[in-house]
């Protein structure tokens, strides 16, 4: 059997939810506390219900439903069945929980119903809900005896012959419920106890029909009592139907009202944008249109282009300017020098050119002496592995050369300083910042009013440059203006400045435009949505609704949530009365029948003993065939302990590498093991050894008892206590298993099993 999915209507904590299987190996990811355990006991519930126990079962019952409900798809032997069970917990007068529980398998194809009245879990596998738990469903830390004795009848049932439904173990266990059905073996119930004793009681029963006639009389007024709560709460039902439906009607009218105010949000929208566009404060001009503000912008740049050549005109013209007074101050330094001293005047300007060749020379000399040394190291690289030139020889002549690179341009480096400063000292003393200021300066005197017209003719032309520049910054100004104007735009001085604001304005009204747009788009959804929500209502209900009269104070106060939950706690009651009514006349029905003829007793005794010395002799036999089917059981526990001892040693051996390939099975399924000289109990195994061996029990006993299908495997943590190691042997296996078809769900909080199963291959992962 495969399972495709399950949903979980309401079971512990866990409600509406829906979870979908593949084939083969699943793996379910949840943090601690997250519900994985409440899944594998809802598959459980699923196949046999909820545990005996009221307090078991109580774990599993919603607080918030009172339910423990939902279904599963299965796919068994090529067929889909939807697996329905819901159980339903209330509360009688006395405060005590009662459960009511519905079952049904259905051809998931045809929703025709199978198996009528028959428990899921014994039609499709033919085992008791102790041999589920104790084989497939595999907790954390599982190193116990797997089910005890209590499992061993369960697997002796199911092998004592050939056939599942008639067996030797169901009939022993017939037999002695049976046995127990006419006498218990302290011989204080059975049938023919409650015979003797009921032959005991006939001569009380006047006295006992008389004290039923008292519990009758109580009971019917209970019974008047209920009757009337069960009116009570008919007629506030109706009552509470009719405020929900008045407040309906009324979030009907006021969905209504919001569309009507939507309409006339949405038409001021509308119009706002046609003014926008249109703006009459700017002559009726398209601002807001793109194409105008972009023709504004081109504007601009047009207007910083004229402003940028404006100011580099300026610039040029300043830098003229200035270089004629720098020219006429240097001129005049220099004249000075001559005029004090020519002789030494002339005697410094050769010294700067002497320097200024020395500086070359020096620049030139350091250049070569760098090729050099490089030239070097390149020959010493080329010649390297030539047998000709000893090692030494070649690593001492690179070594010398460019130590004497290194001496010879230190040399020339302190030389070149020298100069330097020479050159620095002379260009102070004539008012130059270099030697190229200072070869102007001696160009300037040598060729003195020609060089100055030069120089005066060349700041003309940078000034035609800039009245050129001027006229064409002023053109542009004036074309901005002009479009500033048409638009009524303010206009100050500075015609960047007023531009720049015009197309921010521009900008500003296209936000306004962009931002009652969105406003129209919002009011049209909110039309759409509440039509929609309108169209669900006849005109005539509409109608009815708008033109109704309410209290609005109690409309707004209206708590629609507390009317709900009021109406089905009212509800609940009501079944309760019912169910309870019910009760009570059953009750008085069967207290209206005890009464008997005081005439017949002598007859009924004498019935009474021929019946009661009938089932003794029933009795005797019945012992008599348990005697002799206990002592054939016990010879078949005994053969099937070998059997599961080779299949389970088989797969312990294969997990473990062959250290552990011997174990022992006692008939209550507690297992050993040998270490090759001496057996020992499990206990002896470390933790995740011991989870080990048993699930390879487990798997040994799926073979051996599941003989019509197997469920798939639920393992809830179970592999927390192995390492790395053991557990991707324990995979693997599981792996294989989903070869042959078995289906694996794993839940897990740790991504371990990912892992490990990415490197082996197919698996379906989920997270909750």
């Amino acid at each position: 059997m495969t399972f495709e999915s399950l949903y979980i209507k309401s079971f512990g904590k866990l409600n509406g939810k829906k979870i979908s299987f593949s084939e083969g190996v699943n793996i379910i990811e949840g943090a601690n506390e997250s519900g994985k355990s409440t899944i594998c006991a809802f598959i459980q519930f699923i196949f046999y219900g909820l545990p005996s126990k009221t307090a078991e079962k109580m774990r599993y019952i919603s607080w918030d439903t009172s339910l423990a409900a939902g279904s599963a798809i299965v796919k068994d032997k090529g067929i889909r069945y939807r697996i329905e069970r819901e159980v339903v917990c209330i509360t009688n007068d006395e405060g005590k929980y009662m459960f009511r529980e519905k079952c049904g398998i259905y051809d998931a194809e045809t929703n025709m119903v199978c198996f009528k009245s028959r428990s899921p879990g014994e039609v499709f596998f033919g085992v008791s809900s102790s041999v589920f738990e104790s084989t497939v469903y595999i907790r954390q830390s599982v190193n116990t005896k797997i089910g005890g004795a209590a499992l061993g009848d369960e697997a002796e049932n199911i092998l004592f012959s050939g056939n599942e439904r008639l067996n030797t173990g169901q009939a022993l266990s017939k037999l002695d419920n049976a046995r127990v059905f006419l006498l218990h073996k302290n011989r204080k119930g059975g049938k023919i106890f409650d015979l003797e004793e009921k032959r005991n009681l006939i001569e009380t029963r006047l006295k006992n029909a008389q004290t039923c006639e008292t519990d009758i009389i109580s009971l019917e007024g209970s019974l008047r009592l209920l009757k009337e709560k069960t009116e009570t709460a008919k007629k506030r039902i109706d009552e509470i139907q009719e405020e929900l439906l008045e407040f309906e009607r009324y979030s009907v009218k006021k969905a209504y009202l919001l569309r009507k105010d939507e309409k006339e949000k949405l038409a001021a929208a509308e119009e706002k944008i046609i003014s926008l566009k249109n703006p009459p404060e700017h002559g009726g001009m398209p601002v807001s249109d793109p194409a105008y503000v972009e023709t504004l912008k081109n504007r601009r740049n047009d207007l910083l282009h004229a402003i940028s050549r404006y100011n580099e005109a300026k610039r040029e013209v300043d830098e003229a300017n200035e270089k004629i007074a720098k020219t006429d101050n240097k001129l005049s330094i220099f004249v000075e020098l001559g005029a004090e001293d020519a002789e030494k005047r002339d005697q410094l300007v050769e010294n700067m050119e002497r320097n200024q060749k020395k500086m070359n020379h020096c620049n030139f000399t350091g250049m070569t002496l760098g090729l050099i040394a490089v030239f070097s190291l390149i020959l010493a690289l080329l010649f390297r592995n030539t047998p000709a030139f000893p090692e030494l020889l070649k690593y001492l002549a690179v070594i010398c050369c460019l130590v004497f690179s290194t001496a010879a341009g230190y040399v020339i480096f302190m030389k070149k300083r020298d100069y330097a400063d020479e050159i620095a000292q002379i260009c102070e003393q004539f008012g130059c910042d270099g030697y190229e200021d200072f070869r102007e300066v001696v160009k300037a005197s040598s060729e003195d009013e020609a060089y100055m017209l030069f120089l005066r003719g060349l700041r003309d032309e940078k000034n035609e440059k800039f009245t050129e520049a001027s006229d064409d910054l002023d053109a542009v100004s004036n074309k901005i203006v002009s479009i500033l104007n048409k638009a009524h735009f303010p206009i100050s001085e500075n015609t960047e400045d007023s531009l720049r604001r015009a197309i921010e304005e521009c900008y500003r009204i296209q936000e306004q435009i962009r931002a009652l747009e969105f406003e129209v788009i919002s009011h049209r959804g909110n039309i759409e949505g509440i039509e929609n929500d309108l169209s669900e209502y006849s005109k005539e209900y509409l109608k009815e609704a708008y033109c109704a009269e309410y209290d609005d104070e109690k409309m707004e106060a209206f708590d629609l949530l507390g009317k709900k939950t009021e109406q089905n706690s009212v509800g609940e009651a009501l079944s309760i009365y019912v169910n309870r009514m019910h009760q009570i006349e059953v009750e008085l029905s069967a207290l209206r029948a005890v009464s008997t003829d005081p005439t017949a007793i002598a007859e009924e005794i004498a019935v009474l003993n021929g019946e009661i010395d009938t089932l003794m002799r029933k009795w005797s036999a019945y012992m008599l065939a348990i005697e002799t089917l206990n002592t054939a059981s016990g010879k078949l526990r005994e053969g099937i302990s070998p059997k599961l001892a080779k299949n389970a040693g088989k797969l312990f051996g294969a997990m473990t590498n062959g250290k552990y390939d011997t174990i022992g099975v006692d008939t209550d399924f507690g297992l050993s093991f040998s270490d090759g000289t001496m057996m020992h109990e499990a206990s002896f195994l470390s933790a995740g050894t011991g989870d080990l061996a048993y699930i390879c029990l487990r798997m040994a006993l799926i073979e051996l008892l599941y003989k019509r299908s197997v469920p798939p495997f639920l393992f809830d943590e179970s592999f927390s206590r192995m390492d790395d190691g053991r557990m991707e042997k324990v995979l693997t296996l599981i792996s294989k298993y989903a070869q042959k078809d078995y289906q694996s769900i794993l839940f897990t909080c740790h991504s371990r099993e990912k892992n490990i199963m990415q490197k082996l291959g197919n698996y379906h992962i989920l997270s909750i």
